[in-house]
């Protein structure tokens, strides 16, 4: 499980000051993604005709400091060639942008290993992750490469009925 990933709005980022909690996309392990920087990287990465979600911007950023992680002890993986032809088709590219590409560039690359597999999905199970319910939220998966998403469980094309059915009354009032 991805311990405590939907919670609710309020206590979204319970230790954050107040400023904080308005600005964050995600926290991950205590980590704040603010919602500027992801909104900054979307903008950087869709100039740079890179289309991705923004919450496919959130899902990576919450990702990338776990797959960072995992990888750091066997050094399967360091940025390369696909990593510095985009960060170079990006001009001022911004850390948080930085920090994207290399997570997709990591992940496209598909050169961790079985063991840095085990020790991401570990980490990720322990990872403590709340999410800005605008993005939606954590959905866990037995898919990889991330195995989750953030995104909406319901679409947000289904909507609720305007007129529910009323109650029926009980029996043993």
């Amino acid at each position: 499980m991805v311990g405590v990933a939907t919670l609710g709005a309020v206590s979204l980022l319970g230790g954050c000051g107040f400023e904080t909690r308005q600005q964050a996309a995600a926290v991950v392990n205590g980590k704040v993604i603010h919602e500027s920087d992801v909104r900054e990287t979307f903008d950087q990465l869709k100039a740079a005709k890179l289309d991705f979600a923004e919450n496919i911007v959130v899902t990576a950023l919450v990702a990338a400091p776990l797959l960072k992680d995992a990888v750091a002890t066997s050094g399967s993986w360091k940025p390369d060639a696909t990593y510095a032809s985009v960060i170079s088709s990006i001009p001022g590219a911004t850390d948080t942008t930085k920090e994207f590409v290399a997570a997709v560039a990591l992940i496209q690359s598909q050169k961790m290993t079985p063991a840095d597999v085990a020790a991401y999905r570990a980490d990720l199970q322990k990872a403590d992750i709340t999410v800005n319910p605008k993005y939606g939220s954590v959905v866990k998966s037995d898919q990889g490469p991330v195995y989750f998403t953030i995104g909406q469980q319901t679409p947000n094309w289904v909507k609720p009925a305007a007129n529910p059915a009323p109650a029926t009354p009980s029996a043993a009032q």
